[in-house]
């Protein structure tokens, strides 16, 4: 996995992203996928997080990014994947703007977005 300074997100930011595969590992799914949602979103420019399916449906998410959201992050992570002729490049998705940024990642069959606010 490659990071770039334009992403413009910090080191645990990122590392939320490549933490949230282990969440089955430590017991309740869903409970272990919320709690990392929560603490993320507890990072005051952290405005929005997500995480998705393989279809597109929305496992769950928290502040601006919403059920809507879910189809479109999951196919833009798909298509990044595409661009890669190496499958084990795990490309990230970097949405910028002078509002703010959204990164997405897949991982497996987990699609995972985190909107932060421009600072």
């Amino acid at each position: 996995m490659h990071w770039t300074r334009a992403t413009k997100f910090s080191q645990a930011e990122k590392a939320t992203l490549c933490r949230i595969p282990g969440w089955a590992d430590s017991g309740g799914i869903e409970a272990t996928l919320q709690q990392h949602l929560k603490d993320t979103m507890k990072n005051p420019p952290i405005v929005g997080v997500l995480c998705t399916d393989s279809q597109g449906l929305n496992m769950s998410c928290y502040g601006i990014l919403s059920d809507e959201h879910a189809g479109v992050i999951s196919v833009l992570a798909q298509q990044a994947a595409k661009l890669t002729p190496d499958p084990t490049d795990i490309p990230v998705v970097c949405l910028e703007s002078d509002n703010g940024n959204i990164m997405i990642q897949k991982h497996d069959s987990i699609t995972v977005a985190m909107h932060k606010m421009a600072s």
